[in-house]
């Protein structure tokens, strides 16, 4: 009974914790990695990955048109003879928007997939760490660019 103050006020503190972190999480833009990618030793597979931007919202694309715009990026750390060897971005869609008076942007917008060449070495269950960093912007303002980590599993046989 002498606990019950402490675990209210920690209850308090974790609730507060839960709400923060969904702020931090709460993106615009989601990435889907594969589950587990199946692939041969030493050859090469396709790890397909699925992104939807919400409704109202674009990214920009993997080569934006203007310096200060931030490129979205997916970037994968080899590991245990496993590396990335090419990003199929899809072609991004040019729009122009109140902030970019005459100037088209590349962008990416709703829902796409994005495949990566993936080089293996020998047989063996691999993980690999990544990120998926982007910048978002509605057609009023640009929100600071967010980087997503994210694990891929790599079943070589």
């Amino acid at each position: 009974m002498r606990f019950a103050p402490f675990s209210k006020a920690l209850a308090a503190v974790l609730a507060l914790a839960g709400f923060a972190f969904g702020q931090v999480s709460a993106g615009v833009a989601h990435l889907q990695p594969p589950a587990t990618v199946h692939a041969r030793a030493h050859a090469t597979a396709t790890a397909v990955f699925q992104i939807s931007v919400d409704a109202g919202y674009h990214i920009q694309s993997n080569h934006p048109k203007l310096d200060y715009l931030i490129p979205t990026r997916l970037t994968i750390e080899p590991a245990g003879g496993v590396h990335a060897t090419r990003v199929a971005w899809p072609k991004a869609q040019n729009h122009t928007f109140s902030f970019s008076p005459g100037q088209p942007l590349a962008v990416f917008e709703g829902r796409f997939a994005v495949p990566v060449t993936l080089a293996t070495g020998a047989a063996g269950m691999q993980v690999l760490h990544g990120s998926f960093r982007y910048q978002a912007c509605n057609d009023q303002l640009c929100r600071p660019p967010v980087t997503q980590p994210f694990t891929l599993v790599v079943a070589v046989r």
